[in-house]
């Protein structure tokens, strides 16, 4: 005689569950949106393609981005050089000027033309724009025995009265 297939047991071979009585069942979004993807052999030959696409291309595409940066940086270099080289051909010109050149012999080395006397002021600049004195400044007001209007009057005057010096006197 043949038998006769079981209900009960079939179904529990195919995996469905059923509700207990009493104890609700839910579903998570993301478990019913994994059980909705139904895959065909057409997308898992896509998919295939894909995944193997990046592999294929993935490490040409790195060497590409990899050849851009270094071509960059040396167009960076190539400007950088271009600039420096004009500089260097500015400089070059001045140089071949004879008023450049008498000009930076006189601001560097001091030199003079035959018949120029040259003065060098020694300390210039204001000892204030370096930083505080080391005195401290005096609240009291204090007064100067010496006048100074007759002080410059006898400097002019002593200038005035001075030897001129000639210039064959010099060499």
């Amino acid at each position: 005689m043949a038998k006769r297939p079981n209900p009960t047991r079939g179904s529990a071979r195919r995996g469905t569950r059923t509700a207990q009585p009493g104890v609700p069942v839910t579903e998570s979004d993301a478990g019913s949106w994994l059980r909705g993807i139904r895959f065909s052999g057409f997308s898992l030959l896509m998919m295939g393609i894909v995944v193997l696409g990046v592999i294929v291309v993935g490490p040409n595409f790195k060497a590409y981005i990899d050849q851009q940066q270094q071509i960059a940086a040396l167009r960076e270099s190539v400007e950088q050089s271009t600039a420096e080289i004009a500089e260097v051909r500015d400089e070059r010109e001045r140089w071949n000027d004879s008023t450049y050149v008498m000009t930076q012999a006189r601001d560097r080395l001091y030199y003079v033309n035959p018949g120029e006397i040259s003065f060098i002021v020694i300390d210039d600049v204001d000892a204030g724009v370096f930083g505080e004195d080391e005195a401290p400044v005096s609240d009291n007001l204090t007064e100067t025995k010496i006048n100074w209007a007759e002080s410059m009057l006898t400097s002019l005057v002593s200038a005035g009265y001075a030897d001129v010096v000639s210039d064959a006197g010099q060499g």
